[in-house]
């Protein structure tokens, strides 16, 4: 018999609430599932946007009666179903923002699980997410193992900001491109530490002012383009083959046409922040030959792959901790910060009675 599973979760009952502990009945464990005890779960922008049902994020489905978010998860395996074999109790894990897929369509074939028309993610639809003390999935696939040199609290944001930079990064760029990233907040961040190490001819880190331009080159950008600055637009301008597009917010952007003018002909702006609607001159773009594309975190072997990249180039996020407890008071910060920190709520952990599925 399955045993059964009560998480302490803060939960919100409404957009825009504050979130409030409370106790919720977790799924069954089933012969595919495993479930994790949270040691650490970091605080994505997503996050925000969901629990604010701003912006696209409006249309994940009704609003539960408790809306658990987190979904940069690290912890602890304590029950696996009879089905998995690639996980065991007691191993480290991390999970991201998708927990599920078909595993049989077109897109799941060819490793872009994230495209499924059946993906399932990890705090939609009524799903714990990772603000609590345990997790379960019923897809025992969608939690990896971690290498055991990675920090849990510095890998913890990786798992969806870093994998969503990673993904376009590589998948998108060449060795021999010089690469751009525009914004310098938690996702630029990651994207310029992984840019760094990736081989690039050049890496140029984009930002509104010169005031992070030390922190940039530290992280591993090559040259720094502060787009206030007309001189430095005409110093970069028509200098990129790739530029990611990492401006995660719901306010208005700055003209977009400066940063397509910082392309070199037939080269790509990849958006992976969460932003609002873009006009482009496609009459311009038309004549350079250039590309706006986006990008959605990644697959499961994107996911592997940046883990292993991550394990053997010793890359973390620069982080915050803070008590599980002190959500709402983490949100409140990640809200009005600007910078490269991102926080992470830990757990305090004991050891547990392992689970059982059915």
């Amino acid at each position: 018999m399955a045993t059964p599973r009560t998480a302490q979760c803060w939960a919100a009952s409404a957009p825009k609430e504050k979130l409030h502990k409370t106790a919720v009945e977790l799924a069954p464990l089933g012969h595919n599932g495993v479930e994790v005890k949270v040691t650490h779960c970091a605080i994505c922008g997503s996050d925000v946007h969901l629990l604010e049902a701003d912006g696209g994020y409006a249309d994940f489905g009704a609003w539960p009666k408790k809306q658990v978010c987190g979904h940069e998860i690290v912890g602890k395996v304590t029950g696996v179903g009879a089905g998995v074999g690639h996980l065991a109790v007691g191993q480290r894990v991390g999970v991201g923002w998708q927990n599920g897929a078909c595993h049989d369509c077109e897109w799941c074939l060819n490793g872009d699980e994230q495209l499924c028309p059946a993906v399932s993610c990890t705090c939609c639809e009524g799903q714990v997410g990772g603000f609590a003390d345990y997790v379960r999935l019923a897809d025992a696939r969608f939690a990896y193992a971690l290498p055991d040199s990675l920090d849990s609290a510095k890998t913890a944001p990786l798992l969806c900001g870093g994998q969503t930079v990673w993904t376009p990064l590589r998948q998108q760029a060449k060795r021999d491109d010089r690469v751009g990233i525009l914004g310098l907040g938690g996702l630029g961040s990651m994207a310029l530490t992984f840019a760094g190490k990736m081989g690039f001819r050049r890496v140029v880190a984009v930002s509104s002012s010169g005031a992070k331009k030390d922190k940039a080159l530290a992280l591993g950008a090559t040259d720094y383009c502060d787009h206030s600055s007309a001189e430095d637009l005409a110093k970069f301008a028509a200098s990129l083959d790739f530029l990611l597009v990492t401006l995660a917010t719901t306010r208005e952007l700055p003209d977009v046409g400066k940063f397509f003018a910082l392309l070199r002909p037939r080269g790509t702006a990849c958006f992976v922040g969460m932003c609002p609607p873009i006009t482009a001159d496609v009459f311009t773009l038309g004549f350079t030959m250039n590309n706006i594309t986006t990008s959605n975190t990644g697959g499961r072997k994107d996911m592997r792959d940046m883990l292993d990249f991550c394990a053997h180039h010793g890359i973390g996020a620069t982080i915050e901790t803070r008590p599980m407890d002190d959500v709402n008071a983490a949100l409140e910060d990640l809200k009005t910060s600007h910078g490269i920190v991102r926080y992470v709520l830990c757990n305090d952990v004991d050891d547990e009675p392992i689970a059982t599925a059915g």
